[in-house]
């Protein structure tokens, strides 16, 4: 196995179905979902259409960005007219594959991972947690939440029944790979892993590290500027 982890703002390419798209760089992958939710605040305000200076400033970029992460996808927009608001929102959701339901499972439930249960985000976002797994199933625990909670066991069973490719890692360390094991058995292809380590996966599966101890070092060292 080779280790294929990557932050926020790595600097490698993503493949997105090989067998019709170029390879496509992760940051634009991550301006396309705030592109999307600049849309879907201009949607909000009644706005039809939008000029790429004013959705590229939306999105804290130059519009010569913009341009060129769209053109992976194709060609959008009206020369003088900008991009019709509506229709660019779905085709980005399409590219992300959001414009239904995504299942997703958690793993994990502690601190952080009863937070983001109990968060009601992720649906609005395109994303379904469809049940959660933990050393603790439901019956053995004071606090209830509307999303089951199954023993380690049940994860082949519920990863088959939902097809879900994607989880949420929120263990301990020390158990974070030998779950990420038994996770990627039952079929998973892509965790966000909000463990402190680096995971060791086969080549085809996406792991995004969320460290936010590294995240607020960064921010230190900004600050002290």
């Amino acid at each position: 196995m080779r280790v294929k982890s990557v932050g926020f703002v790595a600097n490698d390419f993503l493949t997105v179905k090989k067998t019709s798209r170029p390879e496509i760089p992760r940051k634009a992958i991550y301006r396309l979902s705030i592109y999307l939710r600049c849309l879907h605040r201009l949607k909000t305000n009644g706005i039809r259409t939008v000029a790429s200076e004013a959705l590229a400033a939306a999105a804290g970029v130059k519009s010569t960005q913009l341009r060129k992460d769209l053109t992976y996808f194709g060609q959008f927009g009206t020369r003088g007219l900008g991009y019709d608001v509506q229709q660019l929102a779905i085709l980005i959701s399409d590219v992300l594959g959001t414009t239904r339901l995504q299942p997703v499972i958690l793993v994990g439930v502690g601190n952080l991972g009863s937070a983001l249960l109990s968060y009601r985000g992720f649906q609005q976002e395109g994303f379904e947690v469809v049940a959660a797994f933990d050393q603790f199933s439901e019956n053995k625990r004071s606090r209830k939440f509307t999303t089951p909670v199954l023993a380690m066991d049940k994860v082949p069973e519920i990863v088959r029944k939902h097809r879900v490719k994607m989880a949420l890692l929120t263990v301990p360390p020390e158990a974070a790979q030998e779950v990420a094991n038994t996770i990627l058995a039952a079929g998973i292809t892509g965790i966000l892993n909000f463990s402190t380590i680096t995971l060791q996966v086969p080549e085809e599966v996406v792991v995004n590290n969320v460290n936010l101890a590294i995240e607020l070092e960064n921010l230190s060292y900004f600050i002290q500027q």
